[in-house]
C-alpha cells in the first residue's frame, strides 16, 4: 500500500466553497464539493474533516410512532441562486443537520480513508504529542461565521476520541442564526435543546456508543488499522502511532503509556451488543491495542492486568468470544499466553475472592534504550511481525504450562469444585495458543521441550489431568494434537 502524498493543503478558495455551503445550513451541498476536491495530492482541512465528524454524530430527531419526525424544523430547501439567497428565503429555518446529510457525511469520511493518509485526517480529533511528533503544516483555523464550525469545536477539546462516541456528548439542537437581511453578525448564533434529549439526559446512563455513532466508531478502527499499514511499511513493526496518541502518558512523563480504561470500555461494551458487526468491533480494537506491544511506549505488562481484570467480571460467553475471535498473529498469540498465565495465576476462588497461585515466572530480556534499533532487530520484525529477542523473553517454558494448567498435586481433588467455566476456556486457549506460537515462530525461537512433550505423551497427561474426560475442551484438545505435527 502506498501512502498518498497530501502534504499540502487545500487552497483557500477551494475551503470557501465549502465553508459557504456549510455556513448557510446547505451541508448535503457542501459535503458534495467536498467530495468532488477530494484528491490523493491535497489534504483536506482540520476543520472540515472535525464537522464532518460532528455531522456524522449529529443525533436523529425523535422517532413518531413508525416514522422519523425529520421534518419538525426543516432544514433550508435548495433554492436556485447563490446560498445567501437561499438564507433569506426560509431566514427561520433550523441549521441543524439533517439524516440525510448525517448519512452522507458518514459515507464522505470513509471515502477520505481512500485518497487520504490517516495523519491528515487525524488532525480533525483530539490526542496525546508522542515524542516523536512533528509540527502540523497548515492552520487549523474555522469559519468564524458558521454554526457547525463553532459548535464542532467541543470534538478538538475531548480527551480522547472515544468520547466523541458517547450518548450525549453531541445534544440534539435546533440551531437558528440570527443574522437577517444578509447582514453577518458574528457570535449571535442561537440554539436550542429538543425537549427528548432534556428529559432522556435526566433519567438515563449516556451509552459508551450512541446508536447513532457506530458508523463513525468503524471509521475510527478503519483509520486506526490503516495506519498500522502505513507505520509497518517506514519502521517494520505493525502498530498504529494515532492509536498510541490516544492513551495518556504517565503522570510523570517518562516511561511506557499504560492507562487503557477508555478503550477498554468501549471493547466490553462492544463485545455485550447482539449484532455481529458490532461484536467483531470489540475484536478489531483488542487486536490493534495488542499490537502496541510492538513498540516500547507501550506497556504490556500492564495491559494485560488490566484485561485480565475484565474478563474476572465478565460471562463465560464474552471470554470465549474475545479468545476465539482474536487473529493467530505473533503478537497476538504472545498476548493471549500472557493474559492466560495472568488469569489462571489468580483466578477467583469458590468463595469469590482472589486465590493466589503459583505464577509462571518469564525469562525477560535486559532492558534497552526504546530508541534503538538494530539492524537485526528490524530484520526480525519484517520476517515475523514483532521483535524476536522480545517474544523469546516474553514466552515461558512449557513446564511452566503445564505447571499452570494442571494446578499442582492437589488439583485432581478440587478440580470439579474450583473450576469455572471460564478457568476451563483459559486453560484450553492458553494450550491452544502456546501450541500456535510454536508453530508461527521462526524455528530457533520454538522450545524444543514442546516437541518433545507431543511426541512422549506428556502433553496428553497434561490433558487428562487438567479437564474431566466428558467435557468438550478434552474431546476438542485430544482430536486437535492427535493430528498436531511433531515439529
Amino acid at each position: 500500500m502506498i501512502a498518498p502524498n497530501d502534504t499540502r493543503e487545500m487552497t483557500r478558495n477551494q475551503r470557501g466553497l465549502v465553508d459557504t455551503c456549510f455556513e448557510e445550513g446547505q451541508y448535503e451541498s457542501g459535503i458534495t464539493i467536498l467530495d468532488q476536491l477530494r484528491s490523493i495530492s491535497f489534504r483536506p482541512a482540520a476543520a472540515h474533516i472535525r464537522q464532518l465528524i460532528y455531522i456524522a454524530l449529529f443525533p436523529p430527531p425523535p422517532l413518531t410512532g413508525d416514522r422519523v419526525n425529520e421534518h419538525e424544523h426543516p432544514p433550508p430547501s435548495p433554492v436556485k441562486g447563490s446560498p445567501t439567497k437561499q438564507k433569506h428565503a426560509l431566514p427561520n429555518a433550523s441549521l441543524s443537520p439533517s439524516v440525510v446529510a448525517s448519512e452522507a457525511a458518514q459515507r464522505l469520511l470513509l471515502s477520505f480513508l481512500s485518497t487520504n493518509s490517516p495523519e491528515s485526517l487525524f488532525r480533525a480529533l483530539p490526542k496525546y504529542p508522542l515524542h516523536n511528533d512533528r509540527p502540523e503544516p497548515g492552520s487549523d483555523e474555522h469559519d468564524e461565521d458558521s454554526v457547525i464550525a463553532r459548535e464542532s469545536l467541543c470534538i478538538k477539546d475531548c480527551r480522547n476520541c472515544w468520547a466523541i462516541l458517547k450518548g450525549g456528548f453531541i445534544p440534539r439542537k435546533r440551531l437558528f442564526s440570527l443574522a437577517q437581511d444578509g447582514r453577518r453578525k458574528r457570535g449571535r448564533d442561537i440554539y436550542a435543546l429538543d425537549d427528548v434529549d432534556l428529559e432522556n439526559e435526566s433519567t438515563t446512563q449516556p451509552a459508551i456508543v450512541a446508536e447513532h455513532a457506530w458508523p463513525v466508531l468503524g471509521w475510527l478502527l478503519s483509520l486506526f488499522e490503516k495506519d498500522e499499514l502505513f507505520a509497518a511499511q517506514i519502521s517494520a513493526a505493525k502498530f498504529s502511532p494515532l492509536l498510541l496518541s490516544q492513551i495518556p502518558p504517565p503522570r510523570g512523563g517518562a516511561g511506557p503509556r499504560w492507562e487503557v480504561d477508555a478503550p477498554l470500555d468501549l471493547i466490553f461494551y462492544c463485545v455485550e451488543q447482539e449484532a455481529s458487526q458490532r461484536r467483531g468491533m470489540s475484536t478489531r480494537l483488542l487486536t490493534l491495542l495488542v499490537n502496541l506491544s510492538l513498540t516500547p511506549d507501550f506497556d504490556l505488562q500492564m495491559f494485560t492486568a488490566a484485561v485480565t481484570a475484565r474478563l474476572y467480571s465478565s460471562s463465560p460467553q464474552v471470554v470465549q468470544f474475545l479468545m476465539d475471535s482474536l487473529p493467530k498473529t505473533i503478537p497476538v498469540l504472545t498476548f493471549k499466553v500472557a493474559l492466560c498465565q495472568k488469569f489462571l495465576s489468580t483466578a477467583p476462588s469458590v468463595s469469590g475472592g482472589i486465590k493466589p497461585r503459583p505464577k509462571p515466572l518469564s525469562r525477560r530480556a535486559p532492558r534497552r534504550d526504546s530508541g534503538a534499533t538494530s539492524s537485526t532487530t528490524e530484520a526480525n520484525v519484517a520476517q515475523t511481525g514483532t521483535n524476536a529477542a522480545a517474544t523469546k523473553s516474553a514466552v515461558p517454558a512449557v513446564s511452566d504450562i503445564f505447571q499452570l494448567v494442571t494446578g499442582g498435586p492437589d488439583y485432581q481433588k478440587q478440580k470439579s469444585a474450583l473450576a469455572s467455566p471460564s478457568i476451563f476456556i483459559m486453560k484450553y486457549v492458553l494450550l491452544l495458543s502456546f501450541s500456535h506460537l510454536q508453530a508461527v515462530l521462526p524455528p530457533g525461537q520454538r522450545d524444543d521441550d514442546w516437541r518433545d512433550a507431543l511426541a512422549s505423551g506428556r502433553l496428553q497427561h497434561v490433558i487428562d489431568t487438567a479437564f474431566p474426560s466428558n467435557s468438550e475442551y478434552h474431546r476438542a484438545l485430544t482430536l486437535i494434537f492427535s493430528f498436531w505435527p511433531p515439529g
